[in-house]
């Protein structure tokens, strides 16, 4: 069965950047018209204007917000097929010492929205009565702990388990729901996150046993492609019986 997304309309959430702009650009180019959500409306904006899309800009851990700008979305592609909620936060801290502002921003950004975007996408499909697929970024750290990232580990584990409850909760209407986990992935944000834990991309590759951490057997980072290239197949017919599934593209930093 074809991969292509020709005919197929998507929303991704938080693609103004990064991993979130790739996978964008990727299913563009697999044929799909695609809409963005993301709270930054000039980078969503800009991403829309280089592929071709449509922006929406909204706060996804609002209800009312999300819903408006799923139906907008929605409006704009007249239907909506696949929906990839992307957006994520990232900021290391300690459990001990950690400040549980922080800690509330990652759940609210990484959780809550990705529950209320997804819950507002598989509404809208069923309205319409469109068998679609979702697809939810998490992390391997859903599965894998980590020093300093306790907050982004256990938000991203309880938006995992959310994913497979909802993929239960929708199969019924035809409805696929997986996550695509990704490991440490050369973007903006991981950068910005080496600079605040003053270390590179070599504790990644490498490893690190002073802090508990393995290394990655293919010998390099991922790339937002990669990510792109694994939600491509969720959303297309080729995987028209995969659901409550997690697509670990970690280069077996989980083995």
């Amino acid at each position: 069965m074809s991969t292509s997304l020709k005919g197929k309309t998507a929303v991704v959430t938080g693609a103004g950047r990064g991993i979130g702009k790739a996978i964008a650009t990727h299913l563009v180019a697999q044929g799909a018209k695609v809409a963005i959500i993301d709270i930054d409306a000039a980078t969503a904006a800009d991403t829309a204007a280089e592929i071709g899309g449509y922006s929406v800009a909204a706060d996804l851990t609002d209800p009312v917000s999300v819903n408006e700008a799923v139906d907008a979305a929605s409006r704009q592609l007249g239907g909506l097929d696949v929906f990839v909620n992307n957006a994520g936060v990232c900021n290391p801290g300690e459990l001990l010492s950690g400040d549980i502002a922080l800690w509330d921003k990652q759940f609210a950004v990484n959780t809550r929205a990705a529950y209320l975007c997804s819950a507002a996408a598989a509404r809208t499909m069923i309205a319409n009565e469109t068998q679609g697929s979702i697809v939810i970024i998490t992390s391997n750290c859903a599965s894998k702990p980590r020093l300093d990232l306790a907050a982004y580990c256990a938000s991203k584990a309880a938006t995992q388990m959310m994913a497979q409850c909802l993929a239960l909760e929708v199969a019924g209407q035809g409805i696929r729901v997986n996550t695509v986990n990704p490991g440490s992935t050369e973007t903006d944000m991981q950068r910005e996150q080496w600079a605040r834990l003053g270390v590179g991309p070599e504790r990644q590759i490498e490893g690190d046993l002073s802090v508990f951490r393995t290394g990655i057997p293919l010998g390099r980072l991922a790339q937002p492609q990669d990510i792109a290239n694994a939600v491509s197949f969720l959303a297309s017919d080729a995987s028209g019986f995969v659901t409550g599934q997690s697509w670990y593209v970690d280069g077996g930093q989980t083995i």
